[in-house]
């Protein structure tokens, strides 16, 4: 696996931070990593919960992710949505 960029490590910070400390979906960080699935047995994230990660994205990192773009993010892992929303372009 390719060391992550400091953009990627920044949007990997702001998913943790929001799903732990604002969303309060999980209890705390530990056993989370980038092969940690988006949904069930990672960041627990359910339907209502992922669009909502979405927008706060598409906010703080200036990326546009279409609504028809949603359901498949909740097929990647932690490490695979990090890496979809810096390909979409996200700015630090």
């Amino acid at each position: 696996m390719s060391m992550p960029t400091t953009l990627e490590a920044e949007i990997r910070e702001f998913i943790l931070a929001t799903v732990v400390d604002e969303m309060n979906i999980l209890e705390g960080r530990e056993g989370i990593t980038d092969d940690s699935p988006v949904t069930v047995g990672g960041l627990e994230l359910d339907s209502l919960s992922l669009i909502e990660l979405t927008l706060r994205l598409e906010s703080r990192f200036g990326v546009e992710i279409p609504d028809t773009d949603i359901e498949p993010l909740a097929s990647m892992t932690l490490g695979g949505l990090l890496a979809e929303v810096a390909r979409r372009g996200a700015k630090a």
